[in-house]
C-alpha cells in the first residue's frame, strides 16, 4: 500500500454563513487576504461554506451581484477552483471564463477574478507538505511538485464534473454529518481523495497559454489607474488625471476599463469608493454617515445616498442601523 502523507489529526470544523455584503464574504473564507468590491447594482446576497479537515480546506462561494475579487491565497497551499456562471463577462487574471471552468490559485501572485452575478465557485486547498509527499508516493521519489500560476487550467482527461461531483460531497456531509468527519479514517481518506484529485490535474501540464498582448496592455493600464484611484479617493479625480498616471490616451482608458471592468472609469470610481464607505459604516461607528461619505469624496450627499442606495439596494442609515443591531 502507498505511503499516506504525514499529518496531525484535527477536528474538523465546517461554517456556513449568509452575507449581505461582498467585503464580508471576502473575510468569510479562512486564512485567505481578499478584497471584494460589488461592481453590479442592488441588494447583495452571498453565501458562503467553509469545511477544514486535517490538511485540506474546501470552500464554497456564491453571489447574487457582480463582484471584482483580489488577493492572496491560503500560505503554503495549492489550491484549485471551479467557477460556474451563465453568460459573458467573467474573467480570471485576464482571461475570460464562461460556463465552468478550472482555475488556479496561488499563495505567492496576487489574482483576480471577475465574478459575474450568480457565479458558483468551490474550491480546494491542499498543504503543500503533504500534498508532496503524496506525490512522490504516487509519481515516483523524483517527482517535484509544481506550484500552479494563477490562470485557467484545461487537463485532457480530467473530469471536471467528477470532480465538481467530489467538492460537492465533502460540502454536503459537512452541512449535514459532519459527526461522520469526526472519525480519523473516515476524514483522512476524504483528504487523500481531494489531494489526489488535484494531483492529477496540476501533475501535467494543464495551463493556459499566455494572455494576448492587447490584453495585458488593458489590464496593465487598469491596474495603474486602480492604483492611482486607491491611492487619491479621497480626492477630486479627473480622467485627465487618470491619463496622465497611466500614460494613455482617454479612448485607451475607457477602452481598457470597458474591456477589463465592463464599467467605464468614472462610474469605476464612483463604485470603488462607495465600497469604502460601506466597510467604514461598520468599522467607524463613532462617525456620521456624513462623515464617513466626505472622507471618501462624496459632498452632495443626497446624490451619495441615491447612489449608495442603487449600488447596495438599501440606504446607508439602513446599512448602519443592521449593523448595530446585530452587534449588540
Amino acid at each position: 500500500m502507498a505511503a499516506s502523507p504525514s499529518r496531525t489529526m484535527t477536528e474538523p470544523f465546517f461554517t456556513r454563513q449568509l452575507t449581505s455584503e461582498a467585503q464580508a464574504q471576502a473575510t468569510s473564507v479562512d486564512g485567505w487576504e481578499q478584497h471584494y468590491e460589488q461592481l453590479s447594482d442592488g441588494r447583495f446576497e452571498g453565501l458562503s461554506e467553509n469545511l477544514h479537515l486535517d490538511f485540506v480546506q474546501v470552500f464554497h462561494e456564491h453571489a447574487n451581484r457582480t463582484v471584482l475579487q483580489a488577493g492572496l491565497g491560503r500560505r503554503d497551499t495549492v489550491s484549485l477552483a471551479l467557477t460556474s456562471v451563465a453568460g459573458r463577462g467573467s474573467w480570471y487574471c485576464g482571461h475570460d471564463i464562461g460556463g465552468r471552468r478550472l482555475i488556479a490559485l496561488s499563495p505567492q501572485r496576487e489574482f483576480e477574478l471577475l465574478a459575474g452575478a450568480g457565479m458558483d465557485l468551490m474550491a480546494v486547498c491542499i498543504d503543500t507538505a503533504p500534498l508532496a509527499v503524496l506525490a512522490r508516493t504516487l509519481f515516483g521519489p523524483g517527482f517535484e511538485l509544481r506550484l500552479p500560476e494563477p490562470v485557467p487550467m484545461r487537463q485532457p482527461g480530467f473530469d471536471e464534473t467528477e470532480f465538481a461531483r467530489l467538492l460537492g460531497s465533502a460540502l454536503t456531509l459537512a452541512r449535514e454529518n459532519l459527526a461522520q468527519l469526526e472519525q480519523p479514517a473516515a476524514r483522512h481518506m476524504l483528504s487523500l481523495s481531494l489531494a489526489d484529485a488535484v494531483l492529477q490535474c496540476i501533475g501535467c501540464n494543464a495551463f493556459e497559454a499566455d494572455l494576448p498582448a492587447g490584453t495585458v496592455t488593458r489590464r496593465h493600464t487598469v491596474a495603474m489607474a486602480r492604483e492611482y484611484m486607491q491611492a487619491h479617493a479621497d480626492e477630486t479625480i479627473s480622467v485627465p488625471d487618470l491619463c496622465t498616471a497611466t500614460g494613455v490616451s482617454r479612448r485607451a482608458l475607457q477602452y481598457a476599463f470597458e474591456d477589463v471592468l465592463r464599467l467605464s472609469p468614472v462610474t469605476y470610481l464612483r463604485v470603488m469608493r462607495l465600497n469604502r464607505v460601506r466597510c467604514e459604516l461598520r468599522a467607524c461607528v463613532r462617525d456620521t454617515i456624513g462623515d464617513v461619505a466626505a472622507r471618501w469624496g462624496f459632498w452632495h450627499l443626497s446624490r451619495f445616498a441615491c447612489d449608495y442606495s442603487r449600488l447596495f439596494g438599501e440606504l446607508p442609515s439602513a446599512t448602519r442601523a443592521r449593523w448595530l443591531a446585530e452587534s449588540g
